[in-house]
């Protein structure tokens, strides 16, 4: 088994995508946001047009970032466990490299395996990129991508996240947990999931898989 495991609103408890957006980006980023989430815009696209229109620069971003974080309860613990048993633990975020790495290395786990939004800071705004497992330029069905490259390492998915951008990944997977959005949107599609608050759970019924 392998596990997927989304960042924004899963292992951070808020979404410090949206956070950044709310403090730092002119007010049309909602626009956008609501395009997405109309299923108008793909997430990959959604993001690399809402993040061109920011231009502070990277490190007050992260400092911010920074003094916002909301640990999910027992995370640590969880991957501790992983760590024990070998079961690997795969970041798979639509979020952005520059805040979930500053992140990761506040909570203490920098080495953590991240696939995530490539980004470059630049005069007109940040750049973001997404790649797929073999390097190529996608713009759509990032997660999804992930996933069957890491069914192809790992054998049955154990899929961790919290909304849309989750959903089509999920849906494939072996076992889920599902917080926040997504589990209204599994059950509008009648799959089955494990409903949770913190790692502790998931913790719990993932040692009896």
């Amino acid at each position: 088994m392998i596990i997927q495991c989304d960042f924004d609103g899963t292992i951070i408890t808020n979404n410090l995508s949206i956070l950044i957006r709310e403090y730092f980006a002119p007010r049309n980023w909602q626009d956008m946001e609501s395009d997405y989430l109309r299923g108008n815009i793909s997430v990959e696209r959604s993001n690399k047009f809402q993040f061109e229109l920011i231009r502070e620069p990277k490190v007050k971003l992260q400092e911010f970032i920074c003094q916002h974080i909301t640990l999910r309860a027992g995370f640590i613990d969880f991957v501790n466990y992983c760590t024990e048993v070998h079961l690997p633990l795969v970041i798979v975020s639509s979020g952005l490299d520059f805040y979930i790495e500053a992140v990761l290395k506040k909570i203490g786990l920098p080495n953590l395996e991240l696939h995530c939004a490539k980004t470059t800071f630049l005069h007109k705004g940040i750049d973001v990129s997404y790649y797929s497992p073999e390097g190529n330029l996608i713009n759509e069905g990032f997660k999804s991508c992930y996933y069957k490259w890491l069914q192809k390492r790992g054998g049955d998915v154990i899929y961790i996240g919290d909304d849309l951008s989750d959903l089509n990944a999920a849906l494939k997977a072996k076992h889920v947990f599902a917080t926040g959005d997504l589990q209204s949107l599994l059950d509008r599609e009648s799959t089955p999931y494990y409903s949770y608050s913190d790692f502790h759970y998931i913790l719990q019924v993932v040692k009896r898989l």
